[in-house]
């Protein structure tokens, strides 16, 4: 079968049998085309037109994509959301993955899980199978380990914490609470005294018996004994173990004799009244005055008197009979021996017992007068 023949330009039309009935084509004349028009036929036409309609299509889209910042709030919190519910499911899968790791380790630690013909533990499901194949058993029973021997010296510690508290507690019960070093009145020991009844002075400290000797201030002690027993100038208390007190006791000195309630009694250089046995009296200045009506000038002339007497030693004290003078800053004291000796005020009293005491050694002298330490005089 022959092809059928082809169009020639200039004609109208030409007929052709395709097989399925004859067929007109419009045939284009070349003259008749005009170029420089706009033609729908030429492909570069064509696409201007269409970069053309894309253009005025996609200018109305750029404006309505701007958005207005609430929409671009919604829009940043929406992703926190979705990045939040991305790490939740993240995390979620992890604590799978960690207990399905924790339930194989359990199964190869205790053989009561596996199966009972001994075999190899299968999983239930293809996600168990690459979970179990994923873990690192010998890296699990390592971690185990660890935090088993963290445990055990965390508890450890908390016991002996809780030992030594236990101990301590205890020991602060014996010691301070327990009758194991409660103080007893007969377990007081007294040093120091001569003059001072011992059974007066344990006797002001029976206010503290029954009590644990850790517990007691020992200078509330010396204190409560210093204002029970008024012939003592001072005290000192420490522990006698487990249930005693020792008390070293300093006695006043009696440098005086005066009257009270027509007794003579002795006095300390602070005026305080002590019982003094009968023989010492002889041995002390005697003061002509009653402790009862005292005050007024006779006040300050026994203060300075008592003074002077506490700051001689002893040995001029003794020979002192009497006290000859009215006035506190002019003394004068009468010897034993019939001699007198001038003091002058209280001040300086070391310095005028020591020249005195040298003076008097000299022979013929009947009057001493150091007064004025630095420049003596005798007659």
């Amino acid at each position: 079968m022959k092809p059928p023949p082809r169009p020639t330009l200039g004609k109208s039309t030409e007929s052709h049998d395709t097989g399925r009935g004859r067929h007109r084509r419009p045939v284009v004349d070349p003259k008749s085309v005009d170029l420089d028009k706009d033609s729908p036929h030429r492909p570069r036409d064509r696409a201007a037109a269409t970069d053309t309609a894309n253009s005025e299509t996609s200018q109305p889209k750029t404006k309505s994509n701007k958005l207005t910042p609430a929409q671009l709030d919604k829009q940043e919190r929406d992703e926190k959301k979705a990045i939040k519910k991305t790490q939740k499911r993240a995390a979620k899968a992890n604590r799978e993955a960690v207990k399905a790791a924790q339930k194989v380790s359990q199964r190869k630690h205790h053989p009561k899980t596996s199966p009972a013909d001994g075999s190899r533990y299968e999983a239930s499901s293809p996600w168990d199978s690459l979970r179990v194949a994923s873990v690192d058993n010998t890296l699990l029973d390592r971690l185990e380990e660890q935090e088993f021997i963290r445990r055990h010296r965390l508890r450890l510690r908390i016991s002996s914490l809780i030992g030594v508290l236990a101990g301590v507690l205890i020991v602060l019960y014996v010691v301070f609470f327990s009758p194991l070093f409660t103080y007893q009145l007969a377990q007081c020991h007294v040093t120091g005294a001569r003059n001072v009844d011992i059974k007066q002075v344990c006797q002001a400290t029976q206010s503290f018996e029954g009590r644990s000797i850790t517990s007691l201030a020992t200078a509330g002690v010396a204190k409560t004994v210093l204002q029970e027993v008024s012939a003592l100038k001072d005290a000192q208390v420490k522990p006698a173990w487990p249930h005693g007190l020792e008390i070293h006791v300093v006695e006043r000195v009696p440098v005086a004799t005066v009257r009270q309630n027509g007794k003579v009694v002795g006095v300390d250089r602070s005026g305080v009244i002590l019982e003094i046995a009968p023989g010492d009296v002889a041995g002390l200045p005697q003061l002509d005055v009653d402790m009862e009506k005292l005050g007024g000038q006779t006040r300050k002339l026994v203060d300075a008197a008592l003074i002077a007497f506490g700051d001689m030693p002893e040995d001029l004290r003794s020979m002192i009979a009497s006290v000859t003078s009215d006035d506190p800053a002019q003394l004068q004291f009468k010897l034993r021996d019939g001699r007198a000796l001038v003091w002058g005020n209280s001040h300086d009293s070391v310095e005028k017992a020591q020249v005195a005491k040298l003076l008097f050694t000299v022979q013929g002298v009947k009057v001493v007068d150091v007064s004025n330490p630095e420049r003596p005089s005798t007659r």
